[in-house]
């Protein structure tokens, strides 16, 4: 029963310096839509591959967002045009002693009001622009492990659309007593009785909530084979 214990758990003492822990990717990422809308593009062949370049995987439907952005900027274009309009008779007229103050004033505050239609299109316009860039997922030097969507299903905010790993690295957690806590810093890192690369990336500040009286230490190496990864093995750690 204790053997079945340590595997379940895998990151618990074996005696006073050696750990068990399972080999994982740096990091497990879930994408979520931030937007609602029909997915018109998923590329579900990549799934469970290592994805080394550039690659689009999927897209939500962004008409709507490509008109508006059309028109807005076809708004913008006339809105620079009556600008420069008003400017131009704004100093003309400044130029005329005969003309009142009031209309003068009147027509400096036609090129304000030009001004500020202008800066409002162009606000609105970077938040097209950045709605519209979140409808479209490109992926590049990473793992893409399940996608949860298909081609033409309706997403809302919130839904999850795919997993991704960092392969970049690898990753043990073990979970040191706080009387040795002290002491591994300037230990070497040996797996399975081997000196490995691993090196100490965190050490918890609190204990664990879990595991009482232990305090969870993070080691990462970097993964120069990107073709030749263990996770998921339980592997011996120790500190020496």
């Amino acid at each position: 029963m204790k053997t079945i214990y340590i595997l379940i758990f895998l990151s618990v003492a074996l005696n006073a310096s050696t750990y068990l822990a399972q080999i994982e990717p740096y990091e497990n990422i879930k994408i979520k839509s931030e937007v609602s809308g029909t997915i018109t593009f998923v590329d579900r062949l990549k799934e469970f591959s290592l994805i080394k370049k550039n690659t689009l995987l999927l897209t939500i439907d962004s008409k709507e967002e490509s008109l508006s952005l059309r028109n807005m900027q076809d708004s913008l274009n006339i809105q620079n045009r009556i600008l420069e309009i008003h400017k131009e008779n704004y100093k003309k007229k400044s130029k005329v002693k005969h003309i009142s103050d009031y209309e003068k004033s009147q027509e400096h505050l036609f090129v304000l009001n030009s001004k500020q239609t202008i800066a409002n299109l162009r606000k609105s316009i970077k938040s097209l622009e950045y709605r519209k860039s979140k409808k479209i997922f490109n992926i590049n030097n990473i793992y893409l492990n399940e996608i949860f969507i298909h081609k033409n299903e309706f997403v809302e905010q919130g839904d999850l659309l795919y997993e991704l790993y960092d392969f970049s690295k690898s990753k043990l957690q073990v979970f040191i007593k706080a009387s040795d806590i002290n002491q591994i810093r300037n230990k070497k890192v040996f797996v399975n009785n081997i000196q490995d690369d691993f090196k100490i990336e965190k050490v918890s500040k609190v204990r664990d909530t879990r595991k009482i009286s232990t305090y969870k230490v993070i080691l990462i190496k970097e993964n120069l084979k990107t073709n030749n990864f263990s996770f998921g093995q339980v592997v011996s750690v120790e500190f020496k």
